[in-house]
């Protein structure tokens, strides 16, 4: 059940992130530090489920092992979960995560912007998707 349990996770997250959107807006959301904060914790969670999820595609399915969250995107490729563009959105999607976890250079504010205003944080949604249904038609969390 575990790769429902992450599902549900990022699209709770998405569906909430989705309302502020429309409740407040994008400018709203930034303009305000308490929701900025929020915002990057929605995607960092979201961000991190779908890395877990991903992992345990993996480790379930004996597809390889992965010693870094890096090689999560290249593992899925080869294996052919996924396509060239969803291992190269997963690999952003990763790096992401990690600049958020980890400060590196600090978050851009229009970085979060465009990612709101195009609603690409969805793309964790149907990245998700895929992984879990694949997950499921190889027996994985039957």
């Amino acid at each position: 059940m575990k790769l429902g349990s992450l599902l549900k996770i990022i699209e709770r997250n998405v569906s909430l992130l989705d309302g502020k959107v429309v409740e407040l807006g994008v400018s709203g959301l930034l303009g305000d530090e308490f929701h900025l904060n929020s915002v990057l914790h929605i995607l960092q969670t979201s961000s991190q489920a779908l890395i877990d999820l991903a992992s345990h595609v993996i480790a379930e399915a004996g597809l390889g092992y992965v010693e870094r969250y890096r090689d999560i995107p290249k593992v899925l490729y080869e294996a052919g979960v996924l396509s060239e563009s969803e291992a190269a959105l997963l690999r952003k999607i990763i790096g992401f995560r990690n600049v958020v976890v980890h400060g590196y250079t600090g978050v851009s504010v229009e970085i979060i912007r465009t990612i709101l205003e195009e609603k690409r944080y969805r793309d964790i949604v149907l990245l998700a998707v895929k992984l879990a249904e694949w997950g499921y038609r190889a027996g994985i969390d039957p």
